[in-house]
């Protein structure tokens, strides 16, 4: 436990990187090679694992863009030689699970209780709660309200663009976020 966290070395002495400008709730547990970027929200109980075994392996981390929100208990993981990337200003919500390797493009909505693996987001997507996201590519710009696997690939080309209530939507948890991260880094870090 370091400065009142739950930051963690992985097996090889990984230390999680954390801006100085991002609040991490205390009892979010963060272990390895885990960047998280400037002005980030990090919420209760969230997990955030990079597993690397070897100093040989120089692909495994987590890195978290600027101004991203990860809400209460999210847990995001990637296996020894995985890696994971969420880009600027996207918010993980509630119980979301995101596992690598994977990507998540800029202003992306992960919804409550989503799973996202070995797949990867572009920029702009919605995904509804509950939506299982598993090998595929989501282009920039789609509303994600359904399962979308291997097997329903061709689907992928039937999601509707993301209209202009849901960039106001995504835009609006975008700046709750930075609130809170600013807002809880300056009054429980005193």
């Amino acid at each position: 436990m370091q400065g009142g966290k739950m930051l963690r070395e992985n097996v090889v002495g990984d230390v999680p990187q954390i801006n100085s400008t991002s609040f991490v709730d205390p009892s979010a547990i963060i272990i390895g090679n885990v960047i998280i970027g400037n002005n980030c929200y990090i919420g209760p109980s969230v997990v955030i694992r990079a597993d690397r075994f070897s100093v040989d392996d120089d692909v495994t981390k987590i890195e978290i863009g600027n101004n991203c929100g990860i809400q209460d208990l999210a847990v995001m993981h990637v296996h020894a030689g995985e890696s994971l990337h969420i880009s600027n200003s996207t918010i993980i919500n509630h119980g979301a699970i995101i596992h690598g390797p994977s990507t998540i493009g800029d202003r992306c909505f992960i919804g409550c209780k989503s799973v996202i693996t070995h797949s990867s987001l572009g920029n702009d997507v919605f995904v509804r709660s509950n939506a299982i996201i598993e090998d595929v590519a989501i282009p920039d710009g789609r509303f994600v309200n359904i399962s979308m696997t291997l097997q329903n690939i061709e689907s992928v080309e039937k999601l509707r663009p993301v209209t202009d209530a849901e960039k106001a939507f995504i835009q609006k948890a975008i700046n709750e976020n930075n609130e809170y991260a600013m807002r809880y880094k300056f009054s429980l870090e005193r």
